[in-house]
């Protein structure tokens, strides 16, 4: 039996069963014959199998086409759905554990780390190397006291150990991008993956997540950066009452209106007395564009790049066809350039920079603009608020949420806010994730419009939900989503989603909604 307990971007841990054995995952099955023996502390030897195991066969020949390699074993993971565990013989290296995990293989094996062996190859986690160019003093691990085949035998242990850490701590993504630097293969790998297979990536990439560092130009490829690109376009719309965008540059501290570069910007657009009309959008790569009211959505209070102040071609295309797309949907009288980089936009705007974008002149020259260009809006702050969080929930559930929050009354100061509809509060919004999370009252909306609904059987909660009592679940949901658990067409609960919705459908074993609060029965 396999069970799945944490999913990891396109990789997920869980627990292999049989009568007498439990085996974690992701792990390696070591061979064990009398010329290649299994290593001290193996998990996992050849002969325990059973029949949630699926083998792509030939993985090996496959391996040596990354685009033929790609396309079977998407095909085979989702053949088999989510409950079984895939295992891929014949190719595990050091060096590519880690994306061969984060593509989808549940198990490995030592096969051809043992074929190099009797070659004479010693393995490292950046490659293999014939046994004569090593140096002494390379490795100090026990294997290598003893025979170079158990070298590498430990050394696919230990980096097991590593993509296990990085798997608990969020960061198997930006691990793979590292140790993809060690073969063009793996780069090839990584790269189809991101450019023709992003749906697959994106269902199972959850919508929250640790921090990471954004240091590759692989990182431009990441599922979760591309959806907060796409649903920028694809679902947010500006809020009505600001009629002037400003574009800022990013800081290095997130949120952004944490930075003291952002505390000197808003000090200047608040003291040219016309912020209510002002629309603030934060000009950043690897997102592309962020307005401000999603600054603390995942990814982008989550990422940290080097700041050289120069760009890359690739990056200015993406952050231009990013603009571009965003101002066809979204309208404004006057748009600002306060950026300090004069030649990085490809469109018409009032430049406000003279020297660096922080310095007196140009948060003078900021001030200065916007008090002449405009007059300010006759509406409240009310209603603006009100506009951002109807804007946010478009990001966060679709366009048909945004009627949830029509009427809303935003309380509290930023960024603990709560939203009231009348006198009963529907939703607040969560710092860590920047998600608006709905009370019982708020998810009764959800029910109403069918948004991220989870429908259940008879029965009552009294704790999580697991996967065996879902009966259906809108495919939509991705893990870490808020949800509405629905049993008999009323709303029995709300919480997280723990699998994405065509997770919970498949599935009949393990947690799929981790309840926050259930309704009386």
């Amino acid at each position: 039996m396999f069970e799945v307990n944490n999913r990891v971007a396109t990789a997920r841990s869980g627990k292999l069963s049989g009568d007498d054995w439990l085996l974690e995952t992701p792990n390696i099955l070591f061979m064990d014959t009398e010329r290649f023996p299994a290593p001290p502390n193996a998990e996992v030897i050849q002969s325990q199998t059973n029949d949630d195991i699926y083998i792509l066969n030939k993985s090996l020949d496959l391996y040596q086409n990354p685009r033929i390699f790609i396309k079977e074993l998407i095909k085979i993971r989702e053949e088999i759905g989510y409950q079984a565990a895939l295992y891929l013989p014949g190719i595990a290296l050091p060096n590519n554990l880690a994306l061969l995990f984060y593509i989808g293989a549940d198990i490995l094996d030592s096969t051809r780390a043992s074929l190099l062996s009797s070659e004479g190859y010693f393995l490292t986690s950046d490659g293999a190397w014939p046994q004569d160019d090593i140096q002494d003093g390379e490795c100090h691990c026990p294997g290598c006291d003893e025979s170079l085949y158990l070298h590498n035998m430990m050394a696919l242990q230990s980096e097991l150990q590593r993509v296990r850490g990085h798997m608990k701590r969020g960061t198997l993504r930006e691990y793979v991008e590292y140790k993809a630097k060690t073969s063009p293969k793996l780069v090839e790998i990584l790269r189809r993956l991101d450019t023709q297979y992003y749906d697959f990536q994106e269902q199972r990439f959850p919508v929250s997540g640790a921090n990471f560092r954004a240091i590759t130009r692989l990182a431009l490829g990441r599922p979760d950066i591309e959806r907060f690109r796409r649903r920028v376009i694809q679902r947010y719309r500006k809020p009505d009452v600001p009629k002037v965008l400003v574009l800022l540059p990013c800081s290095a501290r997130k949120p952004y209106s944490d930075s003291t570069s952002h505390y000197y910007f808003r000090n200047a657009i608040r003291n040219s007395g016309v912020s209510m009309d002002v629309h603030e959008v934060i000009v950043t790569s690897p997102l592309g564009i962020v307005p401000r009211e999603l600054e603390l959505y995942y990814p982008a209070q989550n990422y940290d790049i080097p700041v050289t102040g120069q760009w890359f071609e690739d990056e200015k295309v993406m952050i231009n066809n990013s603009l571009n797309k965003y101002l066809e949907l979204n309208n404004y009288s006057h748009i600002i350039n306060h950026l300090g980089d004069e030649n990085l936009l490809d469109i018409d705007a009032l430049v406000t920079t003279e020297g660096g974008p922080k310095s007196d002149a140009s948060l003078k020259l900021l001030q200065k603009t916007l008090a002449d260009i405009t007059e300010g809006s006759d509406s409240s702050w009310r209603t603006r608020s009100t506009q951002e969080i109807c804007s946010m929930a478009r990001f966060q559930f679709g366009p048909e949420a945004e009627e949830m929050f029509q009427s809303a009354v935003v309380k509290g100061r930023y960024p603990k806010l709560r939203i009231f509809q009348g006198k009963e509060q529907v939703a607040s919004i969560s710092y860590v994730t920047g998600n608006l999370v709905p009370t019982l009252e708020g998810a009764k909306f959800m029910v109403e419009k069918d948004i991220h609904t989870v429908k259940i059987a008879d029965f009552q909660i009294t704790g999580n939900v697991f996967a065996v009592g879902v009966d259906d679940a809108d495919p939509n949901i991705r893990v870490g989503d808020e949800v509405a658990v629905v049993r008999n067409g009323k709303l029995a609960a709300s919480g997280t989603a723990r699998m994405s919705g065509q997770e919970m459908i498949e599935s009949t074993r393990g947690e799929a909604v981790r309840a926050r609060h259930r309704a009386k029965s």
